[in-house]
């Protein structure tokens, strides 16, 4: 169902002359000047009139320089109208022209020489909304900006534009019976003033009707929890792009088309009809990076975009690293009674890895063994804010083996925290402007299943920023700290380490915290790290970047060194994003060359 056609139209021409409500994109949409190689130059006419002047004119296309002068003349004939049009739309009601043609550099030209004239004000508007939504707030905002002040020029485009948001507000809202009671412009040439009268008529507001569903993935019962269209709300056009928004960002489905049937409204009730297709049940991702110390490490995961009917989700993670680290688990996920904006999780993750050193000439070797199971709540804000509350049961197993002698030393600990993060960014693979913040504060006590008192916290930042010359700033940080009881000893897998790829590039991977009695890395209380890259444009698709990180893992805030790394590199946008190849070396020793390469967006 449409808006009803207004044939109550009307000009009052209260002088000699009649007025033309034409506008620049009412009658004639304005474009771009066609290729030709007949040119126009126009004279004695401000820039907006002279634009709106050419919008108007006839079209150029089928003029050649050897077109014969009759055809000449008839295209100088019709354009007089044209300009008048045009003039009138910019408020010039007495405005005339002389066109003249000559032939210049053997080719046709055209001299247009305008005496625009006074422009017509307008006196007064009378602006009125009548019907059920002139109450609303939507048509009230409306009704606030009027589209002209007293003794402004009449452009007659804001009028037109002021009835268009009127329609399309009626349309959008459901007022499917609106109606221009009155339209007119009376304009009176001698004073050089105008009258605008303008009364809308919304008529009645339409509501939803039945929403039929048509799906194959989720139960009736669960399906209700992502329906927002609900049978007698009142039509809002808007409320049918979300609920198609819910259902895509929902994953289940590739693509979703909602339709409006007017043809069986009955008794202003206007039927929905959804229809959702379901998308690919699993997915996979994939990521490979390189550095010097660490070797390869190979990253992959698998997402089952649902379980069951209830629309429960899984994913599956596998990280392992040459150097001999193993992570790998899983996440269930349960969608609440909001689920575009809440769900529940259970996540079990186990890690595995050795490390072999040389102590003074004495083998060393250290095996890690760390099983979580978390339980958490997650929740998204309206501002896109991830916000999680947790409670995590971790275990530790760790045993260093000196020279044949085991020293085993287990952790058992319930940790609770939050975490929140955001991203904002203007493209997900290759973002202008945009950023990342996150952070996590957990603890556990003695007196809840745990071996050891502690709290810990952390926050990590990144910001990008494009220059106008191409050029590209990445500023990274994080900062860490953690509080545990006299009688407690932090476990090592909780103790902050840094160096390495995405940390403090021409060190080892973890390499910089505190050390043992053993000089082996045990992680420090405290974390600091900064950086600041470098990027700039050499081709389309390379640039070179240039970057200085530093960073230490220590435990004392008084006491403690930044180590400083700084190096070169080298970007490539490829269809899965940004490739990185770095060069790096620590302050201290030019001579110690890491080499990292990556793969992925940058925030």
């Amino acid at each position: 169902m449409k808006l009803k056609p207004d044939n109550r139209l009307s000009v009052v021409v209260m002088a000699t002359l009649l007025m033309s409500t034409a506008s620049p994109a009412a009658e004639k949409e304005k474009k771009e000047p066609e290729a030709s190689p007949v040119k126009v130059s126009i004279q004695g006419a401000e820039p907006s009139l002279e634009d709106n002047l050419r919008a108007y004119l006839p079209s150029l296309r089928n003029l050649k320089c050897e077109s014969p002068a009759e055809r000449i003349e008839r295209y100088i004939d019709s354009a007089q109208s044209k300009l008048t049009k045009g003039a009138e739309a910019m408020g010039y009601f007495t405005a005339k022209f002389d066109m003249t043609s000559a032939r210049q550099n053997n080719c046709w030209a055209f001299n247009i020489v305008v005496e625009p004239g006074p422009t017509v004000t307008v006196a007064k508007s009378n602006i009125r909304i009548t019907g059920q939504g002139a109450q609303s707030d939507d048509f009230k905002e409306i009704a606030s900006n009027p589209p002209y002040s007293n003794n402004e020029v009449l452009v007659t485009q804001k009028y037109e534009d002021f009835k268009s948001s009127l329609t399309r507000a009626a349309s959008r809202l459901g007022y499917f019976d609106a109606q221009f009671v009155e339209r007119e412009i009376q304009v009176n040439i001698d004073s050089r003033q105008a009258v605008v009268n303008l009364h809308f008529d919304t008529g009645k507001r339409y509501q939803f009707g039945q929403v039929d569903i048509e799906q194959d993935v989720l139960d009736q019962k669960f399906l209700k929890r992502y329906l927002r269209v609900e049978a007698g709300k009142d039509y809002n056009s808007e409320d049918l792009l979300r609920q198609q928004r819910l259902l895509e960002n929902s994953g289940y489905y590739s693509d979703v088309q909602i339709s409006s049937n007017y043809q069986k409204t009955e008794k202003n009730r206007v039927p929905v009809e959804i229809k959702a297709l379901r998308n690919k049940r699993y997915a996979y991702t994939g990521k490979l990076a390189f550095a010097s110390d660490d070797g390869f490490t190979i990253e992959g995961g698998m997402s089952a975009r649902w379980v069951n009917r209830k629309g429960h989700k899984l994913d599956v993670a596998l990280l392992y690293t040459q150097s001999g680290y193993l992570k790998t688990g899983f996440k269930y996920i349960v969608p609440l009674w909001q689920p575009e904006h809440e769900y529940a999780g259970i996540d079990v993750s186990w890690i595995k890895s050795k490390d072999s050193i040389d102590f003074a000439g004495i083998p060393l070797a250290t095996y890690l063994d760390q099983r979580k199971l978390e339980f958490n709540y997650n929740r998204r804000t309206e501002s896109d804010w991830q916000q999680t509350a947790f409670i995590s049961f971790f275990e530790e197993k760790f045993r260093l083996v000196i020279d044949g002698d085991s020293i085993p030393d287990n952790t058992q600990l319930t940790l609770i925290g939050a975490r929140v993060n955001k991203t904002k960014a203007t493209d997900p693979l290759y973002p202008e402007k945009g950023w990342r913040v996150s952070g996590e504060i957990k603890g556990s006590h003695k007196s809840i299943l745990s071996d050891e008192t502690l709290l810990q916290a952390r926050v990590d930042g990144k910001y990008l920023h494009n220059f106008d010359s191409g050029g590209k700033a990445i500023a990274r940080g994080a900062v860490g700290a953690t509080w545990v009881d006299t009688d407690s000893v932090m476990p090592k897998s909780l103790g902050f380490t840094t160096g390495g790829q995405d940390s403090v590039r021409g060190f080892d991977s973890n390499a910089l915290g505190e050390f043992d009695e053993y000089g082996e890395v045990t992680g420090g209380k405290n974390l600091l790290v900064t950086s600041l890259e470098y990027e700039h444009p050499v081709t389309e698709k390379i640039s070179a970047a240039v970057f200085a990180d530093a960073g230490s893992a220590f435990d004392d805030w008084k006491n403690y060194d930044l180590h400083v790394g700084a190096g070169v590199g080298v970007r490539y946008k490829s269809p899965l994003g940004p490739v990185r190849l770095d060069l790096a070396v620590p302050k201290d020793n030019t001579k110690d060359l890491h080499f990292y390469f990556s793969l992925g967006p940058d925030l």
